[in-house]
């Protein structure tokens, strides 16, 4: 990539909360509002010097700025995730195996979120994408070996007390890329901190509440 040239994205698909979602809409219409408001108000105050048009140029110039986009929102809460210390590494490279495994659905060993979820789609720099699978496999190593030494790497009704305990215990361990963009929204999303969903609470545990302070 050349310098100052803008980095490649990728469009990526995550199950978010359902509230999550909502609260993005409502976001979406917000800013729209305040986008309209703030040319017309640009215009009113140039008495004329500067045409709606200019003015819609300038306001998408400072976009970014002013009214970031809900890729945006996403990009700087899952970087904020990624630094974090449960996930900041420094990680061994996926091999090219692993990265063309990383982009086959359905790979992980089941919905372990407590709430409801929706797929949303998000384009996000390559890079990012990159570090979300590597931390994400590279975390999960671990506690997936385990589950399959110990046979329990599938649900089943016939794990006895202790090995259901056990897997549930693995499974909490277990860093999908969607789960950590779901824990990011959750902890750095545009939102009030203290404003979590219904059923991201559960999803968070009671240490990554009381980190937030």
């Amino acid at each position: 990539m050349k310098e100052n040239e803008p980095e490649a994205r990728e469009k990526c698909s995550f199950a978010i909360d359902v509230e999550h979602a909502k609260r993005f809409t409502a976001l979406r219409r917000e800013q729209r509002r305040a986008m309209a408001e703030w040319v017309r108000d640009l215009v009113e105050e140039s008495n004329g010097g500067i045409s709606r048009d200019e003015a819609r140029l300038e306001a998408r110039r400072r976009r970014s700025e002013l009214w970031p986009t809900l890729d945006q929102h996403v990009e700087r809460a899952v970087r904020q995730r990624l630094a974090e210390e449960d996930l900041a590494g420094p990680w061994e490279p996926l091999t090219a195996t692993e990265v063309e495994f990383a982009t086959l659905a359905g790979r992980g060993i089941g919905k372990n979120y407590p709430g409801y979820l929706i797929t949303r789609t998000y384009e996000l720099p390559l890079s990012l994408i990159r570090d979300l699978r590597t931390a994400a496999i590279r975390v999960s190593e671990g506690p997936l070996k385990e589950l399959e030494e110990l046979g329990l790497l599938y649900n089943s009704l016939d794990y006895t007390p202790e090995e259901y305990d056990k897997r549930e215990e693995l499974v909490k361990r277990v860093m999908s890329a969607p789960r950590i963009v779901r824990q990011a929204l959750e902890r750095f999303g545009p939102w009030p901190p203290d404003e979590h969903p219904p059923s991201s609470i559960a999803a968070m545990g009671t240490a990554a509440l009381l980190n937030q302070g």
